[in-house]
């Protein structure tokens, strides 16, 4: 192994936790948690939303907790969050706190700053901004409203910097952008999409860079919001800061299909 720094990631059989899982893998140490383990004897099956005790040993002596597990539909209700979304980041923020780890990394989403996507100004969308969760939208003839998936994601991110400031954790909320499932290539991405959710849209290739970044970063802040997509020609979304936070370099861009 090349890293000596202990991972542990939730949602370690879903799609972006497999994705850093295979990113990862042989080159760091590795303890994978997820609610359905399907098999896998690697990966702890627990179902954080419920007492943490009997799972809450795994952090120890981890360095760095990437906290992916959560239901991803962003059009779910607000009783159907609470549970995966809800009381399983509480409870993993509490087992890292008291195991000490020293960065915890927070799949935050794109939906945090949803109130923007109507309007027109301001159109650079730093990590600066207050945030106005959710947003309403339609996919093939439905309605859909993300307000309780970006509510729920915006509470972790304030308990984020709560652990924090409390604790002295480095925490980081990254804001990602559409990793879509397995090859999530860019001549994949729905054309009946608007452009608000083509352009935020990250590959895999960056998805991985920005995560491994977020572990090797020397960031000096102890909290702090990142934004997470591909380099998108022609979207809203402000790189500026991760790039100066973690070193992240981009190589992909929705745009101009290639190789990946």
């Amino acid at each position: 192994m090349t890293g000596s720094k202990t991972v542990l990631i939730t949602g370690a059989a879903g799609n972006l936790g497999g994705k850093l899982r295979r990113h990862l893998e042989g080159r760091y140490p590795l303890r994978l948690i997820d609610r359905a383990a399907s098999g896998d004897a690697d990966v702890v099956a627990a179902d954080l939303s419920q007492n943490y005790q009997g799972w809450a040993r795994l952090f120890e002596g981890v360095d760095t907790v990437f906290h992916l597990a959560a239901d991803p539909t962003a059009k779910e209700t607000w009783p159907n969050l609470i549970a995966p979304n809800l009381d399983a980041t509480i409870n993993v923020y509490l087992a890292a706190a008291e195991a000490r780890v020293r960065r915890f990394v927070f799949a935050s989403s794109n939906h945090v700053m949803g109130g923007y996507k109507d309007e027109a100004e301001p159109f650079l969308l730093t990590t600066g901004l207050p945030p106005r969760p959710g947003t309403r939208y339609v996919v093939e003839g439905e309605t859909r409203d993300s307000t309780p998936y970006g509510s729920m994601k915006l509470f972790g991110e304030r308990l984020g910097r709560c652990l924090a400031e409390a604790r002295g954790t480095s925490v980081l909320a990254v804001r990602l952008g559409w990793v879509r499932p397995e090859d999530n290539r860019p001549q994949d991405v729905p054309p009946t999409r608007e452009d608000w959710f083509r352009l935020m849209w990250l590959s895999n290739r960056d998805y991985c860079h920005l995560m491994e970044r977020c572990l090797l970063a020397d960031v000096s802040e102890r909290f702090a919001v990142l934004n997470g997509m591909s380099a998108n020609t022609g979207m809203r979304w402000d790189l500026e800061s991760t790039r100066k936070l973690v070193g992240y370099e981009p190589r992909d861009d929705v745009t101009r299909p290639g190789p990946l």
